[in-house]
């Protein structure tokens, strides 16, 4: 039998809030640098349209496939187990697709799993579902 207890740590609490703020921000800025940084190397990304992408394929959609043109999130549910942390929430994005110059908007909720490894929390999971119109 596992035993489970949620012990609420507002500091991680808070420092998980940052890092999705610094994440969302280096899309916002184009800056993949420091997205890189903050994900794990092990990063599984499921696209709305339900198209999984490891960590180097993201990278090279973020890097050469979408510009991010606005990218808002909503009410943060955090929840913290040592060093392991679940992240759901509503997201709002616009994004170009640089090949066409289509812009596509979306509205999801978003499940994101972090990781904390040396201190540093990195994104380890992210899957976003659609809201129904």
């Amino acid at each position: 039998m596992i035993e489970q207890s949620i012990v609420p740590d507002g500091a991680s609490v808070a420092e998980l809030a940052a890092r999705e703020a610094q994440r969302c921000a280096a899309l916002l800025q184009a800056r993949p640098d420091v997205l890189e940084a903050m994900l794990a190397d092990d990063l599984v990304h499921i696209h709305l349209n339900g198209k999984t992408d490891d960590k180097p394929a993201y990278m090279d959609a973020m890097r050469h496939g979408y510009a991010f043109r606005d990218l808002t999130r909503g009410d943060l549910n955090i929840r913290c187990y040592g060093d392991f942390a679940v992240m759901t929430g509503p997201l709002s994005q616009t994004l170009e697709v640089l090949a066409t110059g289509d812009i596509l908007k979306f509205d999801a909720v978003t499940t994101q799993t972090w990781i904390r490894l040396d201190g540093v929390w990195l994104l380890n999971t992210c899957h976003n579902a659609p809201v129904p119109v």
